[in-house]
């Protein structure tokens, strides 16, 4: 199945295509979240303390990721930066949107349903889930 491309402001940027990002992007951007700013070699040792994956394929991604704007690449002497062009709330929330998009036509309402209905939820996230409610209803 091919990925569907999205576009998304970039910080005031020109608009940029991305595909959606594979687990493995998800797990690299995460890192970079939590650091601010890393290298391929801490973003690559958090990720695989056991060395699972090579260093180079880490860096092949992030450089993909610079590619399709998620990332923003700062050279300082022999060593390459990296840092989010993006936080992790829009590129959630742009990615919660495109895919209600797909599958239910564009219908948040739909896709909320859709998970209270057919997901398990604790407790707690239920009571969440309604203060949220309370306090859309509350702001409208």
């Amino acid at each position: 199945m091919k990925l569907q491309s999205v576009k998304i402001n970039l910080n005031g940027d020109k608009m940029k295509k991305f595909q959606f990002l594979s687990d493995f992007e998800w797990s690299l951007m995460k890192i970079i979240w939590e650091k601010k700013e890393a290298t391929v070699k801490e973003v690559w040792q958090i990720a695989f303390p056991a060395q699972e994956k090579a260093y180079t394929t880490v860096q092949t991604y992030m450089e993909r990721m610079v590619e399709k704007g998620l990332l923003k690449k700062r050279k300082l002497g022999l060593v390459n930066f990296y840092s989010a062009r993006i936080s992790q709330q829009a590129l959630m929330k742009k990615s919660t949107e495109t895919l209600a998009d797909r599958i239910f036509n564009g219908s948040i309402g739909q896709f909320a349903a859709f998970l209270l209905k057919d997901c398990q939820l604790s407790e707690k996230e239920l009571e969440e889930i309604k203060k949220l409610i309370n306090e859309k209803e509350n702001a409208q």
